[in-house]
């Protein structure tokens, strides 16, 4: 399976059923339609996701870099992830855009089911598909000869799915959704941590090598908590200090940047420093200075085309 930490799914899913439900219900309130509200909300995403995204893969074309030319077309449409599911292959240094494929195409589906679902038959909708993204998933993991289809969209809505529901809960229900006892919360995500440790790091691969199949759902549940008590503003003293400390919110600024270059400067630069031999240094001193290097090409790509682009997302309100 391809596994991508279940949080980005989980908290997208969240942030974006989130924005949905407001401009829905404020449109509501105001006897508006919907329309204008949607194409601002797919200009804006377009702002955001879109011009970084095709500087590179032309940029990748131009100079000849490995299966480019190959993929372009399912590059150019976010359909990777359909493109390594049929191939049942990874797909070299564009393989971690299977995840910003499946975002593409999440936008394009969930906004009718958000919309246009109405209130009272909603929180239903997204239980029926998270169960038949599990049931799908497992469908192909089992029965299939598909490995690789786990990324695709219907078997990734299990995890938006999760994110959607927080959104849910704390749109509509609210006062249920602040009883909910946090110290509980804390302690059934320690014991999920724990039991994922156990199972997932240091087990004994021998006695149960079938369970490996189901470590996204229970990531999916450990996230599902963590933003849960991040949402409730659950988090204290240190933790606290660190999530909002000007270094992780820096990095949550340019973390678009780093997605997006980050194999593509592992890849140039061990092509560019072997072939010269300039750098002496161990496993731990390559991973540093790529490490520098793509942190470097992040904040240029945020000041120099991201935050100006962002920038033009005034001009289209929900």
């Amino acid at each position: 399976m391809v596994q991508e930490l279940p949080c980005f799914f989980v908290l997208s899913g969240f942030l974006i059923t989130k924005i949905l439900l407001n401009f829905k219900e404020r449109n509501i309130a105001e006897g508006k339609g919907h329309l204008n509200s949607i194409k601002s909300f797919y200009i804006r995403r377009s702002l955001r996701i879109f011009p970084i995204y095709y500087l590179t893969i032309f940029f990748l074309l131009i100079i000849g870099f490995q299966n480019t030319k190959e993929l372009f077309p399912w590059l150019a449409t976010y359909t990777t992830n359909i493109y390594m599911t049929l191939n049942n292959d990874y797909i070299g240094s564009f393989t971690h855009f299977w995840s910003l494929a499946v975002e593409e195409q999440f936008y394009i589906l969930w906004v009718p089911v958000v919309i246009f679902i109405p209130r009272k038959h909603l929180k239903k909708s997204i239980f029926l598909i998270i169960i038949i993204s599990l049931i799908i998933l497992y469908y192909f993991i089992f029965f299939t000869k598909y490995w690789l289809a786990n990324s695709l969209v219907i078997c990734s809505m299990h995890t938006l799915g999760m994110g959607a529901l927080i959104a849910y809960f704390l749109k509509y229900k609210e006062e249920s959704f602040m009883k909910v006892n946090l110290s509980r919360m804390k302690i059934t995500l320690l014991l999920s941590l724990v039991v994922y440790f156990i199972i997932y790091v240091y087990r004994p691969a021998h006695l149960y090598p079938h369970l490996k199949d189901f470590e996204n759902p229970l990531l999916t549940l450990v996230y599902s908590m963590v933003i849960f008590i991040a949402v409730r503003n659950g988090f204290k003293g240190l933790m606290k200090k660190i999530i909002e400390s000007k270094v992780m919110v820096y990095i949550g600024r340019i973390s678009y940047g780093l997605y997006v270059y980050h194999l593509f400067v592992v890849t140039l630069y061990f092509g560019f420093f072997d072939g010269y031999d300039v750098v002496k240094t161990n496993i731990y001193g390559h991973f540093i200075i790529q490490l520098i290097i793509t942190l470097a090409i992040a904040s240029l790509s945020w000041f120099l085309i991201e935050k100006p682009v962002n920038g033009l997302k005034k001009h289209f309100n929900y």
